[in-house]
């Protein structure tokens, strides 16, 4: 976030501009309003050895949102496995079990998700879109997830009128001019067509249908 400290300092955006650095493009369905996210891509490499000494197994399979996390014997000692399957890439098992090591250089890579916003009295809900993948994990600086941050915000500052959220700007301009102003690459990969909402939100006991 130092890479923005000047934008804290001056508050010189269109209007306010919620990022995270650490979630899942439903953010556990709490705090949805988060214009740009930076998500991991590979479920959590797990070091089995250092399972039982650290983590409180229970408390772990209970903070995953999806339900992808069990309790397992590994080599004869109480551990953790991850259906991969379910896996979201959230890391909201990571605090509790630093063993389950999300961000990983070797294995995981960052995507970008951009529009989030919760409704308001001038505008609808509006889901997160992925925008980039495929991002190098090069800690501790992260050069290329923050130039592409920083491209999108840029872009947004210039571009979008007075008190207009980054997802409203979007909407306005079109997705095919968000790609164009930004520089960034559209691929097939970035196309949104799953809808496995459609039975996860039906089951909710706040939405439905």
């Amino acid at each position: 976030m130092d890479e923005l400290y000047d934008e804290f300092k001056r508050e010189e955006m269109p209007s306010r501009v919620h990022l995270s650095t650490s979630c899942c493009e439903i953010n556990c369905g709490g705090q949805a309003d988060i214009a740009i996210i930076i998500q991991h891509t590979k479920p959590p490499k797990i070091n089995h050895d250092l399972v039982a000494n650290v983590c409180e197994r229970p408390a772990v399979v209970a903070r995953c949102p999806v339900a992808a996390i069990r309790p397992a014997l590994v080599n004869g000692k109480p551990s953790l496995e991850v259906d991969e399957k379910k896996c979201i890439c959230c890391g909201a098992c990571y605090p509790p079990c630093p063993p389950m090591q999300i961000n990983d250089p070797v294995h995981s890579k960052f995507a970008v998700w951009v529009g989030g916003k919760n409704s308001n009295a001038r505008a609808k809900p509006t889901f997160m879109k992925m925008v980039a993948s495929g991002l190098p994990n090069n800690p501790p600086r992260w050069p290329e997830v923050s130039e592409i941050v920083k491209k999108i915000l840029y872009t947004y500052k210039e571009d979008a009128r007075s008190w207009e959220r980054l997802s409203d700007w979007v909407e306005r301009i079109g997705w095919p001019r968000f790609f164009e102003k930004t520089g960034l690459p559209f691929t097939k990969y970035l196309i949104d067509d799953w809808r496995g909402a459609r039975a996860s939100l039906n089951a909710s006991t706040h939405i439905r249908f």
